[in-house]
């Protein structure tokens, strides 16, 4: 499967720091990007650490043949989502142990959504509220469900999918790597297709640019993926650019 890609990430308006961070290795077929939270720039050190540990974890299990798997890891799920869930728990450890050992870094987190283009099948895992979007034709599809307590309330009837964003509880996320010491993956198989372009995005993003805007934006690019990312970027922060705005655009084409 051949892809392109391009990824851009923007402070925004409001936040000093910028607390996202992003991974794009397509030699790997990796891609991630993380949402950092915590005092004291604590949210930069866990997003970073996320990818950059999820990164070293896919090289290591592209040179070893028996990488070493948790005892959750289960035979129903393939080999590649296994290694994926398997990089991502490992970073998880790594936060949280780093978050105990340093007053400054306690009670930091990240979320994480990643995709991964392993030579049998492409694989989709995240944590938290950081999204997945498919982009197929003059369709989009969230193909992520929002590890918060407002994207609970909206699957109960309890509050409307356009409110998500301006909810009060916004903020609350109900799984986020570094928080314990163990973590719930999510983790799922995708049929990506030639032609499909897939957004991987922090809330900075989704919360201001309304999916069927990503779609219009991206698709009157002219396939230009680094001018659809920082339209999109433009676009959150025209809107009030209230956190940190990440987008990563990937193109799969024909090999």
């Amino acid at each position: 499967m051949k892809i392109r890609y391009a990824a851009a990430t923007d402070t925004g308006r409001v936040r000093k720091n910028n607390e996202d961070a992003y991974l794009a290795d397509p030699a790997l077929g990796i891609f991630a990007v993380a949402d950092g939270m915590g005092g004291h720039a604590s949210g930069e050190v866990a997003s970073r650490m996320a990818v950059d540990l999820l990164q070293q974890a896919i090289v290591r299990a592209s040179t070893e043949k028996n990488l070493p798997l948790s005892e959750e890891s289960t035979a129903i799920i393939s080999s590649p989502a296994k290694v994926l869930i398997h990089g991502i728990r490992l970073a998880n450890q790594r936060i949280y142990q780093a978050s105990q050992e340093k007053e400054e870094n306690k009670g930091m987190g990240t979320t994480l959504v990643a995709v991964y283009f392993s030579p049998s099948s492409t694989i989709v895992a995240h944590v938290g509220d950081s999204r997945l979007y498919l982009l197929r034709g003059q369709t989009i599809e969230q193909v992520t469900e929002d590890h918060s307590l407002v994207w609970e309330h909206y699957k109960q009837g309890l509050i409307a999918k356009e409110a998500l964003s301006s909810s009060p509880q916004k903020n609350i996320v109900t799984r986020a790597l570094g928080i314990q010491s163990t973590v719930d993956v999510e983790v799922q198989e995708l049929e990506a297709q030639q032609g499909d372009s897939l957004i991987l995005c922090s809330d900075g993003l989704s919360d201001l640019v309304e999916d069927e805007e990503i779609l219009r934006r991206v698709n009157g690019t002219a396939k230009d993926l680094t001018r659809a990312c920082g339209d999109l970027i433009h676009q959150a922060n025209l809107r009030g650019g209230k956190d940190n705005i990440t987008a990563l655009l990937i193109q799969v084409e024909q090999d």
